[in-house]
């Protein structure tokens, strides 16, 4: 298949109007372009705020493909594609007196830190219980190596106390 010379973000997000909740294969195929351009393009409209991406988890031990879909931004919600209003009267703002649903929160990558926090909060309401890495990722969906490397620092730090050499066991540190 002939490659398309350049593809703008406008036809990115009106491919994802037209087909939310796509893979960065399947829009590749839509569009035309690599899978890697695809996927890199994506990123770039994520981190501006134009698409939202949806994890895809796990499946069957493998990671799914991430999904990705138009973000729903004031003026994508106020237009349609071809530049008209949607609905209602002259002045007034789309929705007025409808209570609209707050999107799932993804479970995307975290910030600085915040592993840090989930993991002290995990362990602090199970006071008194020890936990290994691997318990703690899969009761946070999180990385198993990235939990384990948070413990170590937050040992190091007094913040967990390690019970348990073989197998790594942590609990939280008593309030001094």
């Amino acid at each position: 298949m002939a490659r398309p010379l350049q593809i703008t973000d406008d036809e990115i997000l009106e491919a994802l109007a037209a087909r939310p909740e796509v893979t960065s294969a399947e829009l590749s195929e839509t569009l035309g372009i690599g899978q890697s351009t695809a996927g890199k393009r994506l990123a770039a409209l994520e981190a501006a705020g134009s698409v939202r991406r949806t994890s895809g988890g796990r499946k069957a031990g493998r990671r799914a493909p991430d999904r990705w879909a138009a973000a729903a931004t004031p003026e994508v919600a106020a237009t349609d594609l071809t530049g008209g209003a949607l609905g209602g009267e002259p002045g007034e703002e789309p929705g007025d007196g409808e209570e609209t649903p707050e999107p799932p929160a993804a479970a995307g990558r975290l910030g600085r830190g915040e592993l840090g926090s989930l993991v002290r909060d995990y362990l602090a309401a199970h006071p008194g219980e020890a936990f290994g890495p691997a318990a703690l990722g899969k009761a946070l969906d999180r990385s198993q190596g990235a939990i384990s490397n948070s413990l170590a620092t937050m040992a190091a730090h007094g913040e967990v106390v390690l019970v348990g050499d073989k197998p790594r066991r942590y609990r939280i540190a008593e309030p001094r």
